[in-house]
């Protein structure tokens, strides 16, 4: 579908740029999107745990569950951090830290390095680009999943768009 891979395409270019923060900002909404347009009448948090554990589940088996992700996502949109410990979803992990590139899925339990920001808490330390490699991989198995269902497709066409060449209607450009 044309729009997500704009946001794919947009993830894509945010790696290649080095731009981690843009990529995994649009990597963690990306469940929120595909979730909604499975199980719009769900709650948010259920459906994006839910659309994590069927597309990513096995992959990070015993590191990131559904709900531990949605707990990075809530801290990580909304405070800016990689600490979920106040998340409600929050599960095993206290705190996740993205490395760019290199060792991804580390598990560092009960640890003393010094700092009371991370002495003795659950922390996941993931590389960036394989997480957002594996979301977007992920996406484009919903994608094929759901090209199908022609609910879900329509709603996939309403995603926001933004216009290269100005805002047209039937084919006119009304604003540039």
């Amino acid at each position: 579908n044309i729009f997500m891979e704009k946001i794919l395409n947009s993830i894509k270019q945010s790696l290649d740029d080095e731009n981690y923060y843009s990529a995994l900002v649009l990597s963690l909404i990306i469940p929120d999107i595909c979730g909604k347009f499975e199980n719009s009448n769900q709650r948010l948090s259920k459906r994006y745990s839910e659309w994590f554990n069927k597309y990513l589940g096995k992959k990070y088996s015993n590191f990131l569950s559904g709900n531990g992700c949605y707990a990075l996502r809530c801290s990580f949109l909304h405070e800016g951090t990689g600490d979920t410990e106040t998340q409600d979803k929050k599960e095993i992990l206290d705190h996740v830290a993205f490395i760019p590139r290199g060792s991804h899925c580390n598990r560092l339990s009960n640890c003393h390095f010094g700092d009371k920001r991370y002495d003795g808490k659950e922390i996941l330390q993931l590389s960036t680009f394989h997480f957002c490699q594996d979301i977007i991989d992920a996406t484009k198995e919903w994608l094929n999943d759901v090209k199908d269902n022609p609910v879900i497709q329509r709603n996939i066409s309403e995603i926001l768009d933004i216009h290269k060449e100005g805002f047209s209607v039937g084919g006119e450009i009304i604003m540039k």
